[in-house]
């Protein structure tokens, strides 16, 4: 009787230990959330360290909170369980940019986190999920706001709105369908794009709503002229003819006629 009054004594003790690992991890990311240094301080070791592509230590990390807060980033559990003493966790990661911009899929992150007694000692991103993808939409998204930005109000720079940026992009969530795509296909198009097998043009160089830079095969001379989008084409104008390419997707052109040959955009 005695030995199985220990052994649930021992099992309720290791479940009430779990929970409150589990509810630490929680806490953690509650007062992360809120972006609470005074909270996260309470609740990790002296020798706190959180790994990801950089190791962080408690001040690094304090600081992150600044970035994180400016950009409205929040984390949410999509799974946890315990192995062991460790506690494993699945969040998802969302910003002020990726909800009004429309951005999907979302960040996942796998997580490991590790104790000293009730304290935090470690966090450690095991892996990040649909960071490819995320990434390429994000930038894609982010292009268009910054194009509009500078259509509608000449700002060169996201930084000299940090603190109206959520008042900005709120009004670019507002816009219609086909404006914010007007919008992606000229934020997506600015930039340079060469050409291996076009046998007249090398290089063409996009800039603002109007102009573009054409730099031919044979001497690398260079020559400015206009250009106009009509659905997935452009049209570049010459004092000769007109240029046509087909929009492929926001890293390669396709040329017809003279310009015949992909164009790949250089990063």
């Amino acid at each position: 009787m005695k030995k199985l009054f220990l052994l649930i004594l021992g099992i309720v003790l290791l479940m009430s230990c779990q929970k409150t690992k589990r509810g630490t991890v929680n806490n953690f990311i509650e007062a992360v959330n809120n972006y609470d240094v005074k909270s996260v301080d309470k609740l990790v070791s002296k020798d706190f360290v959180y790994i990801d592509d950089d190791t962080l230590s408690n001040s690094d990390f304090y600081s992150v909170l600044d970035s994180l807060k400016a950009h409205k980033v929040e984390t949410l559990i999509l799974k946890i369980e315990d192995a062991d003493s460790l506690v494993k966790t699945k969040e998802q990661t969302r910003s002020i940019l990726d909800s009004l911009l429309g951005v999907k899929p979302l960040l996942i992150k796998e997580k490991t986190y590790r104790f000293v007694e009730d304290r935090l000692s470690s966090v450690t991103v095991d892996s990040t999920l649909n960071d490819v993808e995320h990434k390429e939409e994000l930038n894609e998204k982010k292009n268009a706001f910054l194009f509009y930005l500078k259509d509608k109000y000449e700002i060169e720079d996201e930084a000299d709105i940090a603190d109206e940026l959520v008042k900005y992009l709120k009004e670019y969530a507002d816009l219609s369908p086909s404006d914010k795509k007007k919008y992606t296909t000229y934020g997506n198009l600015q930039g340079t794009y060469v050409s291996k097998d076009c046998p007249f043009y090398r290089k063409l160089i996009f800039r603002g709503k109007k102009t573009v830079t054409i730099v031919d095969a044979f001497f690398g001379m260079s020559f400015t002229s206009s250009y106009e989008i009509d659905e997935n084409y452009i049209r570049i104008s010459t004092d000769k003819s007109d240029l046509l390419f087909e929009i492929k997707d926001s890293h390669s052109l396709v040329g017809e006629g003279f310009s015949k040959g992909t164009f790949k955009k250089m990063k």
